[in-house]
């Protein structure tokens, strides 16, 4: 998802990247606002610090949704790391065969190996491999990585393709690193949350203990909600989600795709009328028509249907 200098310029840089632990901070927890406003009172800075406030501002702007500013505002004289930025951008938004292109293009750059000691180069691109569903080529890019950054997203990686054991052990090395970070922290949270158990519990204290010191974002509210209903507590998972509908409204934004699917689970473990569940489902297929939940349940209503004719 985080912007690390290569290490020949690390010592130059240093005190500039200090300068980023609250940007940063703010950017993994979905604060994208505070992202925007702590980087307009940093000002410029210089080099690679420079360039790394640069894409957390356009990978914020990108997470809200506001892809023309990204578009429009990186240009081919702009770091590479940035045009990965523009590209991950554009491939959000982008048509199916010109998705492809885009990814095509991200290949090129990761394959002319130019970029290949640059950290923060590695994690964006990364980052554009998994919204492609290339998991092994994100993987391949941040597996070996030392940072935070790249060790973050490598367990969320492993995560994702249910090796929760490589998963521990890249989270043991965050914690050799800096157990505080608010990165080493979420990635605990991550990892309690599918050991389950015991962990859930864990894991919702971190994200409150997040919340308190840092305030809501919608992505700290879904992350609550998750643990809630991992732990039967429906009713209070229904509440923090509305919590997350209405700061959605607040921040004049869509409501996000994780807080439709996690309202409707929760009704649904509530026993709540069906009609209800649909209105929901009516409002996120309008929202979000192509998204990968919404398809796998066509899908799985269409195998009861047939199943039920071969019996019929």
């Amino acid at each position: 998802w985080h912007p690390i200098v290569e290490d020949r310029e690390l010592s130059s840089s240093m005190s500039g990247l200090h300068q980023l632990v609250s940007l940063r901070s703010y950017f993994y927890l979905g604060l994208y606002d505070q992202v925007l406003s702590e980087a307009k009172s940093l000002g410029s800075l210089s080099g690679a610090a420079e360039t790394a406030r640069l894409a957390y501002v356009y990978r914020a702007h990108v997470a809200m949704g506001n892809h023309t500013f990204a578009v429009k505002e990186i240009t081919k004289k702009s770091p590479t790391v940035l045009q990965v930025v523009q590209l991950h951008s554009t491939y959000l938004t982008a048509h199916e065969s010109n998705k492809q292109m885009a990814l095509e293009k991200l290949n090129e750059l990761v394959e002319d190996g130019s970029m290949a000691q640059d950290q923060l180069f590695l994690v964006v691109a990364a980052e554009m491999y998994l919204s492609g569903g290339q998991l092994k080529d994100a993987l391949k890019l941040v597996y070996s990585g030392s940072t935070l950054d790249m060790m973050g997203l490598t367990i969320q990686i492993l995560l994702a393709i249910d090796r929760v054991d490589l998963a521990q052990q890249h989270l043991k090395k965050m914690m050799e690193v800096d157990e505080d970070d608010t990165l080493t922290q979420l990635a605990t949270a991550w990892v309690n949350v599918v050991q389950g158990g015991s962990k859930w519990n864990e894991a919702l204290d971190t994200y409150q203990d997040l919340q308190e010191k840092f305030g809501s974002s919608i992505l700290l509210l879904n992350s609550i909600a998750v643990c809630q209903i991992h732990q039967k507590l429906y009713s209070e998972a229904l509440s923090t989600l509305g919590g997350a509908r209405d700061l959605a409204l607040k921040m004049k934004t869509k409501i996000n795709t994780d807080t439709y699917i996690n309202t409707m689970i929760c009704l649904h473990h509530m026993r709540k009328a069906p009609e209800a569940i649909q209105r929901i489902m009516n409002d996120f297929q309008k929202t979000a028509p192509g998204h990968p939940w919404i398809e796998k349940q066509s899908e799985m209503r269409k195998a009861i249907e047939k199943s039920k004719k071969a019996y019929s």
